[in-house]
């Protein structure tokens, strides 16, 4: 998977960590079909007080 789409799902979760948001089914299945191509991407974030 090309770099960008790599950081872009990274940096979708982290806001979703960050921020405490839900995500339904169909988003995490999202998620997690494009995180399966970014095996060496890494998530940090820090959460909002």
């Amino acid at each position: 998977m090309p770099a960008d789409r790599c950081k872009y799902t990274v940096d979708w979760v982290a806001g979703k960590l960050r921020w405490r948001l839900t995500a339904d089914a169909a988003e995490r299945d999202a998620l997690a079909r494009l995180a399966e191509a970014c095996s060496a991407a890494t998530v940090t974030y820090e959460q909002v007080p």
